[in-house]
């Protein structure tokens, strides 16, 4: 009997011992009953006591006093069967007594309620020689004609209702020993992502298990690496700032820092939104080429640079900087470039900080850039009410620069009319320069009573 026929035999046993048990009231299959959401009563099925504990509990000489009729008919209310019983507390020695009936067949391929098989259980619960038993009694199973893999193969292969095959159980739970043995029995076979898009990797990744990212980048031939929300095994690491784990994964696929999220984030834009400086530095170090430094969010087309000057990640904006030059003059989709993107953070820092630091941005084209509405840094400098003498007092600063809406740095503060402590209207200026701007101040007073109905609103990372 091959695989295929044996899975149908399976499914047609079942669904005869299910018709038995509903005429016969001695097997308890039917005694309960629960009510539906329509009123219905459906059948719960449950198993004898007595089995249930001979199986848990390895009690053999019990099950050989019991015909084998009684193991296929059997069922808890998920539907597990008597091997599944075995196989969840490790009862090695009734599941290889199990294994020598005839129905074991049967019983090896026989789903529960969630779609668990017996190998389910044993791999969730880490019953190592249990795994081999199972899998042991499916290679004697004759291979299935059309695609040619073994019994084996194909009850490893098998998942339950979330999709998980029973090396994804033993990976969720670290057992390492089960992982290595599963994944030494068939290590060409591309494990794909269960119902929450985990694949086998990036679980192990996710929840820190260094050795099972070893042990499957070791072992499987093409192992999948993909996530939720469109991550790598490599988001996963770098979230976790686990450098061993990043430097591992690097160095088995070191384009994996050119791959984003369904969001557009790539591993360097999550380690530069957390601050992780020495992960920054492995995936400079370790990517390709530099393109990963010019990649942008999807939506807002902001790049690492733009994210490590709005957390106030100074180290890391001098490390992008140092890595690629030039990837100051990239903005986002508003326009703004690296000094608006630190001014626009929801604490604010002085942006002159990132710009003492890095001679390279102390260009006037970049402190005078204007975004989309105009706005250059000093005109959001302003409409925050915040001062910083890098902006206020250097000669570099195009003070008189006016936005869209014809309004310098001065005419936002003018409007304002705030004062709270040190930051008022005259911290942004030098004394040097007030009364150039007083005289200013009056020729824009046109410009600016013609524009006094107007709302402003900017742009927050």
């Amino acid at each position: 009997m091959d695989l295929s026929t044996s899975i149908h035999t399976a499914e047609s046993h079942t669904l005869y011992l299910e018709q038995v048990a509903a005429q016969d009231g001695s097997q308890t299959q039917i005694s309960n009953q629960a009510a539906d959401a329509d009123g219905s009563q459906t059948p719960i099925t449950c198993m004898d006591a007595a089995l249930y504990e001979a199986a848990a509990y390895g009690r053999i000489d019990v099950l050989e006093q019991m015909s084998e009729d009684h193991f296929v008919v059997q069922l808890t209310p998920n539907k597990n069967t008597v091997l599944h019983i075995a196989a969840q507390f490790g009862q090695l020695d009734c599941v290889q007594y199990i294994l020598g009936l005839n129905s074991s067949s049967f019983l090896l391929l026989r789903p529960n309620l969630k779609g668990d098989t017996p190998l389910h259980h044993a791999a969730r619960e880490g019953h190592l020689t249990v795994v081999k038993a199972l899998i042991d009694a499916a290679k004697r199973l004759h291979q299935e004609i059309e695609s040619g893999v073994g019994g084996d193969k194909a009850i490893m292969r098998m998942t339950n209702e979330e999709e998980n095959t029973a090396l994804h159980e033993a990976v969720r739970y670290h057992h390492s020993e089960v992982v290595k043995s599963l994944t030494e029995e068939d290590p060409e076979f591309i494990y794909g992502a269960n119902i929450t898009g985990y694949t086998l990797l990036y679980m192990a990744a996710e929840r820190g298990f260094e050795d099972l990212v070893n042990l499957i980048i070791g072992t499987c031939t093409s192992p999948a690496h993909s996530g939720m929300m469109g991550r790598t095994a490599l988001h996963a690491a770098v979230i976790r700032n686990d450098q061993e784990m990043t430097a591992r994964l690097l160095e088995w696929k070191p384009d994996l820092t050119k791959e984003v999220d369904e969001n557009g984030w790539s591993p360097l834009h999550c380690a530069a939104y957390l601050g992780y400086t020495a992960i920054v530095e492995q995936l400079l170090d370790k990517s390709p080429d530099k393109s990963v430094t010019y990649l942008g969010i999807k939506d807002s087309k902001k790049t690492a640079l733009h994210i490590a000057a709005n957390r106030h990640h100074q180290d890391i904006v001098k490390r992008l900087l140092s890595h690629s030059p030039d990837c100051c003059e990239q903005v986002d989709d508003k326009g703004n470039n690296v000094l608006h993107s630190a001014i626009m953070s929801e604490r604010y820092y002085a942006p002159g900080n990132i710009f003492r630091d890095n001679s390279l941005l102390w260009v006037t084209g970049l402190i005078n850039e204007k975004d989309a509405k105009g706005d250059t840094p000093l005109h959001l400098l302003a409409s925050y009410q915040v001062y910083d003498p890098f902006l206020s007092e250097n000669n570099r600063v195009d003070k008189m620069a006016l936005n869209k809406d014809k309004l310098t740095a001065l005419d936002i503060l003018s409007r304002a009319n705030v004062k709270s402590g040190n930051i008022s209207r005259k911290n942004i200026l030098r004394e040097d320069e007030k009364s150039f701007y007083k005289k200013e101040e009056q020729k824009a007073k046109t410009v600016t009573h013609a524009l006094h109905s107007f709302s402003f609103s900017f742009s927050f990372f």
